[in-house]
C-alpha cells in the first residue's frame, strides 16, 4: 500500500447500517479508490448490480485498478464518472428506477490529496486547482481567487470551513491578490497563516486546513450537488432501501440531518398536509450520529471527524 492509499472510514458500520445482500442494487455515490465499494462487492456478490459512481475521473480509474487486483472483471461494476448531484439520471441511463442501497462518503480521498497537480493540498507545491473533475468546465481555485469580493469570500470561510479567523483570512488574501495573482498551494496556505494569530504550545491542525476545506467546497459547489443527491437518493430507494451518508464537516451532516428529517416517519403528523402521499417515508436509524472508534483514529486519523448517519425507507 502506498503512503497515499486512502483507508476507507468506518468500514464495519457501514456494512451494519447497509447491509448489502445478494442480487440487490447497490450504489457508491462517491467511490473514491474503491475502499468500500470492494467490501460492499465482497458481501453482496457478483449476483447483483453495483454502480460504482464519482465526480473525479481519475479517482474512477484508480478504483477500477483496484478491482482488477482482485481479479474482478470490470463488466461486474457499472463505473459511472459523475456527480451525486445528478444522481437520478445517471441512475436512468443505465436503465435502473431504484436502487437497494446507497452509500455518500463526502469529503476528499487521500490520493487526491497527495497529489501535488490537483491543488487539493498546502502540504507540497502545486497549481491553484482543486476541482474534482478537471475535466468540467469550472473556474480553478485560483480563477475564483482572482475575482471573488472580500465579503463573499469571508462567508465561504466561515461556512465551509468554520474558520473563527475568516474575515482575517479574507482581507489578507485580498490584499495579496491587490499585489499579483496568487498561484500556487504555497502561497496561498503562507498568506492565511500570516492571518491567523499564533497560539501557545502546539496546533494540532495546520491553520491553513479549515481554509483550504472551505475554498474547495466552493469550488466544486459541493453543498448544492450534495443537496440535490440526497433528494434524489432518497426518491430513488426502494421500499426497505438503506442510505449511509459518512460526512467530515458540519455542513454535510447539516444537510443530511435535514435530508432525513423532512422524511422521518416520527414527524408524519406534524405535516401541514397531513400525510406523506406520494413521498418517500424514512425510519431513521441513527437518531445521533455515529463517530468512528478511538482505536480507528487512531489507526487511521483521518477518521476523527467523520460522522455517519443511516436510514431505511419504509414506503
Amino acid at each position: 500500500m502506498s503512503p497515499a492509499a486512502h483507508v476507507p472510514v468506518m468500514p464495519d458500520e457501514v456494512l451494519h447500517f447497509l447491509r448489502p445482500e445478494p442480487g440487490q442494487t447497490v450504489v457508491d455515490a462517491t467511490v473514491g479508490s474503491g475502499g468500500h465499494a470492494l467490501k460492499l462487492y465482497e458481501t453482496m456478490g457478483a449476483e447483483g448490480a453495483l454502480v460504482a459512481l464519482d465526480r473525479d475521473p481519475e479517482m474512477i480509474e484508480v478504483a477500477k485498478r483496484r478491482f482488477d487486483e482482485k481479479g474482478i472483471p470490470e463488466r461486474s461494476v457499472r463505473w459511472v464518472v459523475g456527480s451525486y448531484g445528478d444522481l437520478a439520471e445517471h441512475l436512468a441511463g443505465l436503465g435502473i428506477r431504484t436502487c437497494d442501497r446507497i452509500l455518500f462518503d463526502l469529503g476528499l480521498n487521500s490520493e487526491q490529496l497527495a497529489d501535488p497537480t490537483r491543488g487539493f493540498s498546502f502540504n507540497a507545491e502545486g497549481p491553484l486547482d482543486a476541482r474534482f473533475s478537471r475535466e468540467e468546465s469550472i473556474p480553478t481555485l485560483a480563477e475564483r481567487l482572482a475575482r471573488i469580493r472580500v465579503e463573499e469570500l469571508e462567508r465561504v470561510l466561515r461556512e465551509g470551513g468554520d474558520e473563527r479567523w475568516a474575515r482575517r483570512i479574507a482581507r489578507a488574501i485580498i490584499r495579496r491578490r491587490d499585489r499579483g495573482p496568487i498561484e500556487t498551494t504555497g502561497e496561498l496556505a503562507a498568506v492565511i497563516r500570516s492571518a491567523v494569530p499564533p497560539v501557545k504550545g502546539w496546533r494540532r491542525i495546520d491553520a491553513a486546513t479549515r481554509s483550504f476545506q472551505a475554498l474547495r467546497i466552493m469550488v466544486n459547489a459541493e453543498m448544492e450537488h450534495l443537496a440535490r443527491g440526497l433528494e434524489q437518493a432518497i426518491a430513488g430507494l426502494a421500499p426497505n432501501g438503506r442510505i449511509v451518508i459518512i460526512s467530515f464537516h458540519s455542513g454535510e451532516d447539516r444537510l443530511a440531518k435535514e435530508a432525513f428529517r423532512r422524511y422521518d416517519m416520527r414527524r408524519a403528523g406534524q405535516r401541514e398536509d397531513g400525510g406523506w402521499a406520494g413521498q418517500p417515508v424514512l425510519e431513521v436509524l441513527t437518531r445521533k450520529p455515529v463517530r468512528p472508534t478511538e482505536s480507528e483514529c487512531e489507526s487511521n486519523p483521518r477518521s476523527r471527524s467523520a460522522r455517519l448517519r443511516a436510514a431505511i425507507r419504509m414506503k
